[in-house]
C-alpha cells in the first residue's frame, strides 16, 4: 500500500464526523470490538461454478458487525439479528455498537493502519468509506447479487435514489441500511384555520410563509439542516453541491438570500441555539419546518395534543437521501463473506424493512415495502406520504473532500443567516476558498 496515499485517506476519512440530522444518535456506549472468534468451523463449503462465490455453508461462520445504533434503534436492530440466526442457526451475528457515528468514524479510521482486524461488514456513510473504496478494502457486492446460485429478491425493488449512491464505477459498494429524507413537517390545524395550501416548490414556500407571519406573526418556515437546504436549492436549479461548484456564483447567492431575505423579513429562521426546528414548531414558534422523516418520534412526543400535524413530501423536484449503508470488507474468509451477504439480503427485504421502519421512523429502502398495506396503514403520517416524497431522491456526490466541504459549509450558512446586515457577495468570495480547499486535501 502506498503509504503517502494511505495518510491522505487517513486524513481525510477523520474529517469525516459529522451526522446528518434526523439520523444521529446519543447513545456512547461501547462493547468489545475484537475479531476474535470470527472463523469458519468445519469444511466442504461449495462455490460457484462460475466464480470463487461461496454459495452453500458448511459449518457455523461467524460474522463481525460494527454499528452506531443506539437506544430504540439498537433494540430494532438486535430484534433483526435475532430473527435472522433463528432463521439461519448455522451464522452467527457478533453485533458490536462501537458509540455514536463520531466513535465509529473514527474506529474504522483508525483500523485502515490493520486492516486485517475490520469487521466483515459495517455500517457507514459513503463520505468515510472514499479512502477504503481507493485501498480496494470493500468487497463488491453485484457479483453477489447477480450469482444464480445464492440471488437477490428484486434488487430493482430498492428506491433508485438510493441505489445510486451505492454504485460506483460498475460496482455495488454497499446497500442501504438506515435511510430518511426531507419532508415538510406542517402544522395542520393552522394552515386549515388560514386556509392555506401545502406548497409545493420553494417560490410556494416562500408565499405561504410571508401569509402566515403577516396573519401569526411567527415565521412560517425554517430548515432544520441548512447543508441540506443549499444542496437541495441547487438541485432544483439544475447544479449539484460538489467540487466543481462556484459558491460565488449566481445560484449560490440566490439560494442564500432567497432564506436570508426571509430571516430579515420575518417569514423564515433558522434552528440556531434549538438545535433542531422540531422543538419550536412543538412549541408553536414556527408554523412547518423541513426536516428528516426519521424526526417523528419527537414531533410526535412534543406536540401532543397541542395541534394536528402532518408530513407533505419536500416542496421541489427532488429531496435529499441520507444515512448510511453496510459496507463489507475484503478482508473476510469467503464464507463470511457469503454469510454476510446472506444477514444483508435479509436486512434489506421487504419484510424486515417495514419491521425496521415502524419501529425505528428510517424508511423503508425497497418500493414494495413503502406501499405495503402493513407499512401504509400504520399510524405514522411518513407511511402516508413516503411513497411520493421518495418519487426523486437525490444524493449528493461522494468524493474526497466532500464532507468536509459539507461541514464548511453548514458553518458558513449558519454565520451569515443568524446575521442580518450580512454582505452575501463578499461572505461568499471569502468562503470560496475554504469551500474548494477542503476539496484538495
Amino acid at each position: 500500500m502506498n503509504s503517502k496515499k494511505l495518510i491522505r485517506n487517513l486524513m481525510a476519512t477523520a474529517l469525516s464526523l459529522a451526522v446528518l440530522a434526523g439520523c444521529g444518535n446519543k447513545d456512547t456506549s461501547t462493547t468489545s470490538t475484537s475479531n476474535e472468534g470470527s472463523m469458519v468451523e468445519g469444511s466442504g463449503s461449495q462455490t460457484s461454478k462460475n466464480s470463487d462465490i461461496v454459495t452453500k455453508l458448511d459449518g457455523e461462520t461467524k460474522i463481525v458487525f460494527w454499528h452506531a445504533m443506539g437506544g430504540g434503534q439498537g433494540e430494532a436492530l438486535e430484534k433483526l439479528v435475532k430473527e435472522f440466526e433463528e432463521k439461519n442457526p448455522n451464522i452467527k451475528i457478533d453485533l458490536q455498537n462501537q458509540g455514536n457515528y463520531g466513535d465509529l468514524s473514527q474506529k474504522l479510521t483508525a483500523t485502515m493502519q490493520s486492516p486485517d482486524d475490520l469487521p466483515t461488514i459495517t455500517q457507514a456513510y459513503g463520505d468515510w468509506m472514499v479512502p477504503f473504496l481507493e485501498e480496494d478494502f470493500v468487497v463488491d457486492l453485484k457479483p453477489y447479487i447477480e450469482n444464480k446460485e445464492i440471488g437477490f429478491d428484486n434488487y430493482d425493488d430498492i428506491l433508485e435514489g438510493l441505489r445510486e449512491e451505492t454504485t460506483k464505477d460498475g460496482m455495488i459498494t454497499s446497500l442501504p441500511f438506515n435511510k430518511s429524507t426531507e419532508v415538510l413537517w406542517y402544522n395542520k390545524t393552522l394552515f386549515d384555520e388560514l386556509g392555506l395550501e401545502v406548497p409545493k416548490t420553494f417560490e410556494e414556500l416562500k408565499e405561504v410563509s410571508q401569509k402566515i407571519y403577516e396573519k401569526k406573526k411567527i415565521p412560517g418556515v425554517g430548515f432544520d439542516a441548512l447543508s441540506n437546504f443549499y444542496a437541495s436549492y441547487l438541485k432544483d436549479k439544475g447544479l449539484d453541491m460538489d467540487s466543481k461548484l462556484d459558491v460565488s456564483g449566481k445560484e449560490s447567492k440566490e439560494a442564500i438570500n432567497y432564506y436570508l431575505d426571509g430571516i430579515k423579513d420575518g417569514y423564515f429562521r433558522i434552528a440556531g441555539t434549538d438545535q433542531y426546528m422540531s422543538g419550536p414548531f412543538a412549541n408553536e414558534q414556527v408554523a412547518a419546518y423541513i426536516g428528516s422523516n426519521a424526526g417523528e418520534v419527537y414531533i410526535k412526543d412534543g406536540v401532543g395534543d397541542k395541534f394536528d400535524y402532518e408530513a407533505a413530501p419536500y416542496p421541489a423536484g427532488q429531496s435529499v437521501q441520507q444515512g448510511t449503508n453496510i459496507y463489507m470488507f475484503n478482508n473476510a474468509s469467503d464464507e463470511q463473506k457469503t454469510a454476510a451477504y446472506e444477514f444483508l439480503k435479509f436486512l434489506t427485504s421487504k419484510d424486515a424493512q417495514i419491521e425496521f421502519g415502524l419501529a425505528t421512523g428510517y424508511m423503508p429502502i425497497r418500493k414494495s415495502a413503502i406501499e405495503d398495506e402493513k407499512y401504509t396503514n400504520s399510524d405514522s403520517k411518513i407511511a402516508k406520504v413516503l411513497s411520493e416524497a421518495t418519487k426523486n431522491l437525490f444524493s449528493r456526490k461522494v468524493e474526497p473532500g466532500s464532507q468536509q466541504a459539507y461541514n464548511d459549509t453548514s458553518s458558513f450558512l449558519e454565520s451569515v443567516l443568524s446575521n442580518k446586515d450580512t454582505d452575501v457577495d463578499k461572505e461568499l468570495e471569502t468562503f470560496k476558498q475554504t469551500y474548494e480547499s477542503a476539496y484538495q486535501q
